[in-house]
């Protein structure tokens, strides 16, 4: 064989093995799920039952790695800097790639619509609006004449400046025209007890976490927060049905890759997530858990992204919501 020839054969086995070697996983490897909030929380525990899932699908290891920080944003900037081989992946969630880099400019060091490959979207979780079972205000009507008729008296607790109840009852009031007035605390457990104890008017909070206690009639329910009303609480109507037509906030969950991931890689991620997720045992403990299937695909993945970074910067900005 002609030198030459010889010479360019070799230079395109070595591309082609380099290429492959850039996106094909090898048998078994483990796979690293990166959670960027503590472990116990609602979102981690799905993430957890569904890397269950996956590592029988895949056969191969799925651990999680949690790494919390700044909203999130540490364990997500992390991964924009691991290689794009599908052995890691990470659990984007709305207040890491939609809220932080307009809340957290410094720690969110990332751009949420380039520095991550879009797999799979995962779940959604609402919010309810409550005030407690004696509270004069009986609907969302209600609260919403009330505080135009003693504006920014209506006060409302939250688990903190910048968290989603925060904005979530920012957006609410900017949609409605009023003014109420938000008192941040260092959690939801703190802010509940004040609700109780009658210092606050109302208080906004995942659904989850309201649903014992309006179990209890210790709360009454005025609506919540998602297009659709929930299943745990189909008697509850939407903020869109209670006269705020399109009004809707959630928190999401979704898995994206580092950035460079190859499109047969990630369809084959996408495919086996929402297989896992279409189990009937794993979708109906989501539900338990008061999260409902995301309905994007993963071509409306990042759409869907930029959208919900553009919807919060928006809420930040008007409300002047800034962290310390």
């Amino acid at each position: 064989m002609h030198p030459t020839r010889r010479s360019t054969l070799a230079a395109l086995a070595t591309l082609a093995l380099t290429t492959a070697g850039a996106w094909a996983q090898p048998a078994g490897a483990t796979i690293k799920l990166v959670v960027p909030f503590p472990p116990g929380q609602g979102a981690d525990t799905i993430m957890r039952l569904l890397a269950e899932s996956l590592t029988k699908r895949l056969k191969q290891p799925i651990v999680i790695d949690n790494r919390p920080g700044a909203g999130g944003a540490i364990g997500t900037d992390y991964v924009t800097k691991q290689p794009p081989d599908g052995l890691t992946l990470l659990m984007g969630s709305s207040g890491a790639l939609a809220i932080s880099p307009t809340l957290q400019p410094n720690a969110a060091r990332y751009n949420p619509l380039k520095d991550f490959e879009p797999i799979t979207g995962v779940a959604a979780v609402a919010q309810v609006f409550v005030v407690l079972a004696n509270s004069p205000i009986k609907d969302l009507k209600g609260l919403i004449q009330a505080a135009k008729d003693a504006p920014g008296r209506l006060s409302y607790g939250s688990a903190g400046n910048g968290t989603t109840q925060h904005l979530f009852m920012e957006s609410f009031a900017h949609a409605a025209g009023i003014k109420l007035l938000h008192v941040p605390y260092k959690g939801g457990a703190p802010a509940f007890n004040d609700l109780m104890g009658g210092q606050l008017s109302l208080m906004p909070d995942t659904i989850p976490a309201m649903l014992p206690h309006m179990k209890a009639g210790s709360v009454r329910a005025l609506a919540v927060t998602s297009a659709e009303r929930s299943p745990l609480m189909p008697e509850v109507p939407t903020i869109a049905e209670s006269g705020l037509r399109g009004f809707s906030a959630v928190g999401w969950i979704t898995v994206v890759a580092p950035p460079g991931l190859p499109a047969a890689l990630a369809d084959k991620l996408d495919h086996e997530i929402r297989a896992s997720l279409a189990e009937p045992a794993l979708a109906q403990k989501i539900r338990d858990m008061g999260f409902v299937e995301m309905k994007e695909s993963r071509a409306a993945l990042r759409g869907f992204i930029g959208t919900e970074l553009a919807k919060w910067k928006a809420v930040i900005d008007s409300a002047g919501i800034k962290v310390e």
